[in-house]
């Protein structure tokens, strides 16, 4: 892996497989979502509980695909010495808008009439900072903190490839593999304390530390590998492309591996019900999981994007309205699930999940195209009123609103 002088900005290809990408790790989020629904309800037969519990392992890849390509699209588009000030705007516009707009739907969906009493008021004020209604909106503080650190870290990458040039000449494979396997050993400790350790640490700490330690999905620091990967990725984008090609089969062996051995923990603590809080993404055996997953994903988004057809223009569009789906899926979900609750469904939790998934992802994304084509466009989904075009939300320079979802 030889590094070449650096292309100008605007000689750089877009990257067109993130928007598949994108798609693919956002149907694996609304599937998630729409497993927790039903996988918890009491008349579900074993039979369905430990389908939907094997179905959840293949969405895990989902929240830490978009860390891995928010990481990708800014050290891509950007180096250290950006006009923070101006950036810092942009992306606020692009993800706290939208972020305190769908806090305060939710907060007004949820509490209802508790809103016209002061503890409705006080619950509500504290989802800008802790958000539960909208469960799946805590992603957006967390990515802004990569945005707020981006120069230094940026500046920190640039100070470490010229310590390598230095030293050896050239940045090879070797040197690139040694990093991330350092920080992947890293991060698997730090996985480790945080799923077997963290809680007991927190307790005996208390104070800030207790608050920390418990809020700790929320903080950026907790998906530092992910974001090696987006570095590598960016800066060496050619020959990533290539090395993920070529270790699909060897991803594909440890990926089943890892799903039979993760599958056989998340049922040996029993299916009355399943709990799919074993299965965390802030696990060491499920931090190797999702690398491999997310590295397969990307081969397979190579491959659709290279075939082209029907499949590779669906998931372009999905992926290019990705960020609203996002963002308004879980109260499509909510609407859907105050009809499925009604329904006696013993025997049907699979197939209902599956069929919630496909209304619940369709209209996330009718709805999303409808807002990006009203006036109110750049407060709901951070997007500017235009005409959707095909080169929209495909990384490289273009589409700062489709770039800005993580």
């Amino acid at each position: 892996m030889t590094t070449k002088p650096p292309i100008q900005s605007g000689e750089k290809e877009r990257i067109e497989e993130i928007t598949i990408m994108r798609a693919l790790a956002f149907f694996a989020i609304v599937l998630q979502h729409s497993i927790g629904e039903y996988i918890y309800r009491a008349d579900i037969l074993p039979a369905d509980a430990v389908m939907l519990g094997m179905l959840y392992h293949f969405t895990r890849y989902g929240t830490l695909t978009f860390v891995f390509l928010s990481t990708v699209i800014l050290f891509y588009n950007y180096d250290a010495s950006l006009d923070y000030g101006r950036f810092i705007k942009r992306r606020a516009q692009s993800v706290l808008v939208p972020f305190a707009l769908w806090t305060l739907i939710y907060g007004v969906f949820s509490l209802q009439g508790l809103l016209l009493t002061k503890e409705g008021w006080v619950l509500l004020s504290q989802q800008f900072l802790t958000p539960t209604y909208g469960y799946q909106l805590w992603f957006i503080p967390m990515i802004f903190q990569l945005y707020l650190l981006y120069p230094w870290l940026a500046r920190f990458v640039q100070a470490v490839r010229k310590r390598l040039f230095t030293w050896f000449g050239v940045i090879s494979v070797r040197h690139v593999t040694g990093i991330l396997l350092g920080l992947g050993a890293a991060y698997a400790g730090l996985m480790y304390w945080s799923y077997y350790k963290a809680a007991g640490w927190a307790g005996s700490v208390g104070g800030i530390g207790q608050v920390l330690a418990g809020h700790r999905t929320m903080i950026v620091i907790f998906y530092f590998f992910y974001i090696a990967l987006g570095i590598v990725c960016a800066l060496h984008l050619q020959r990533w492309r290539q090395w993920v090609q070529q270790a699909a089969s060897w991803n594909l062996f440890i990926f089943i591996a890892c799903y039979i051995f993760i599958g056989y923990d998340l049922l040996s603590a029993g299916i009355t019900p399943i709990n799919l809080n074993i299965s965390t993404y802030l696990k060491p055996t499920v931090f190797v999981l999702i690398v491999v997953q997310m590295l397969l994903i990307y081969a397979i988004a190579l491959q659709i994007q290279k075939r082209g057809g029907l499949m590779q223009r669906f998931l372009r569009m999905a992926g290019t309205y990705s960020f609203g789906g996002y963002l308004v899926h879980a109260l499509v979900l909510a609407l859907v699930s105050r009809f499925t609750r009604q329904l006696s469904l013993e025997g049907f939790h699979l197939i209902a999940t599956v069929l919630t998934f496909v209304v619940v992802a369709a209209a996330s994304l009718f709805i999303t195209r409808w807002l990006q084509h009203s006036p109110f466009a750049s407060l709901f989904i951070g997007a500017k009123r235009r005409k959707t075009s095909s080169a929209e939300g495909a990384g490289g320079r273009r589409g700062e609103a489709s770039s800005s979802y993580s």
